[in-house]
Order: structure tokens, then sequence, then C-alpha cells
């Protein structure tokens, strides 16, 4: 007569691994190929953003990860890419970074609009992540995402589901409309850049819809105003012995840079990945 852990083992010779094993074994292959596929951004030294591989030598990114804001003779504010850019892979590596062509010149305008621009690093060893559609997820369907949030020095996963599609205004107000999508998922500064994956039943058919874009905080008005309240007090005051313009300062940062649990992509189709 067979026991339970007899009649386990045909089951699963039968039938294969359990649902719940098969689900967790495919989860940890798609964490570990988008964290080997995204990497820090960093702009002039510092910690900008996180970006993704979609070629051997291409890393893809959002423009106001890699800005930079000047004044011209005139007084006028122009707005560009940062002078010095560069790729951090995982192993602590730090690739040179340059705009790619499809994102300079005339089309300069409208990466800016889209906030989506393709970066071309001195390697030739990435792992590219597979692209998708925007159109290839609706709402309620199951997403994950990757990215190196500020402060944090290894790459974070999270997952979710996609809430809402919509439109919105070009990135200060350039290039007409976009499409975007609200994510139920936990996003704050660094998130921006980085992939926003579709679930498929196969983890190899697993495709980037969409690039992490903002988040909502519902705390930056909050530091708004602290940081009016700090400006107003006169120098060298003290509330319970604590300095209060640098007690303002840690916790407007702080205000600042926490998410609602819900965040933003904007469409991959943007992206214009040349044919290698």
């Amino acid at each position: 007569m067979f026991n339970r852990t007899s009649l386990l083992l045909i089951v699963t010779l039968l039938i294969g691994e359990p649902v719940q094993a098969q689900e967790s074994g495919g989860m940890r292959q798609r964490f570990q190929r988008i964290k080997e596929s995204t990497f820090r951004i960093l702009v002039a030294g510092k910690a900008a953003g996180t970006g993704f591989a979609v070629a051997t030598d291409l890393v893809a990114t959002n423009f106001h990860v890699v800005q930079q804001a000047s004044a011209t003779a005139s007084g006028q504010t122009q707005v560009g890419f940062a002078a010095t850019i560069e790729v951090q892979l995982q192993d602590g590596r730090k690739l040179p970074a340059t705009p790619h062509p499809s994102v300079t010149g005339r089309n300069l305008q409208e990466a800016i609009g889209k906030d989506v621009v393709l970066l071309t690093v001195g390697s030739k060893t990435l792992r590219a992540l597979k692209l998708g559609r925007f159109a290839d997820i609706s709402e309620g369907d199951a997403l994950y995402l990757a990215g190196y949030p500020l402060g944090v020095e290894q790459s974070i996963v999270t997952r979710g589901t996609l809430s809402t599609k919509w439109k919105t205004s070009g990135y200060l107000g350039q290039g007409g409309t976009r499409d975007v999508a609200w994510l139920d998922v936990s996003m704050t500064k660094g998130n921006s850049g980085g992939p926003v994956v579709l679930v498929s039943n196969d983890p190899d058919r697993d495709a980037v819809i969409g690039i992490a874009n903002f988040s909502l905080n519902p705390f930056a008005q909050s530091a708004e105003e602290l940081a009016g309240i700090a400006a107003a007090f006169p120098g060298n005051v003290a509330i319970m012995g604590v300095d209060f313009k640098k007690f303002a300062v840690i916790v407007g940062a702080a205000l600042a840079s926490q998410s609602h649990g819900v965040g933003g992509c904007v469409a991959i189709d943007y992206l214009k990945v040349p044919t290698q």
C-alpha cells in the first residue's frame, strides 16, 4: 500500500514540479536576468538614475537622468546632455557613455519630449533585455522592474501590476503627448530609467514594455513648505538642541525622496534601437 510520500513522488514524476515550485524558479530566473542587464547611471561621478542594456553596447535611460542645464549668453536656460556620463556595471566597473546619434542634433527635441534616450558605451559585452511594445500590456497585467534607488548600492527588483494607461504632455513641454502608465509598484528617486517588464507565461518571452519615469510623492508639497519655513528662520536657531535649518534640510530631503507605492513609466516604443 502506498504511503503519502510514495504518492507524492509518483505524482511529481507524472506531472512535473508543483506549480508553486515552477513559479518560484521562474521568478528567480527573471530577477537574475534583469539584474544582469540593469545598471546605475552616473553624471559627473554621482548617482543619477538607472539604465538597462538594449544591445551589447547600448544602454537606454531617461533624458532627465542625464540632462544638464546651462545659461546662454542671452540669459536663457538651455537643456542638453551632461558633459560626463558613465554606466556603472554590477561588478563596479565604470564605462564612459555618450549620447547615441539617434538622440542628438535634430533628434534631440524628440528625445527630450519623450524623455527617452540611448547611450553608447565602451563595451560589446552587455546582455540585452528583450524589447516588446507598450500595446502588449493591459491594465491589470503583472510586471516587474529593476533600478538603483539613490542611496542603495545594489539593484532592487520589485513586482506589481499596471494600473492605468493614459497620455500626458511631453517632458519640459516638448514633443506633444506621450503614452505613459501608472504602476502599482514602489518606486523612488534613482529608479528613473529602469526597465519595466511584462510577465509572460515563459520567462524567456518576458519583454520590456516601458521605462520607469516618474513616481507619486504626496510629501513633495510638505517638503517645499518646510524649506520655506527654514529659509525664513534667522540663523543659529535650535529646537531641543538641534539646529533647525540643518534639521529642515535633512527632513525635507527625506520627504522629497519618498514614493507612495505608485510609480509610472513611459512607453518603450519611443526608444529607437538601431538594427545590428
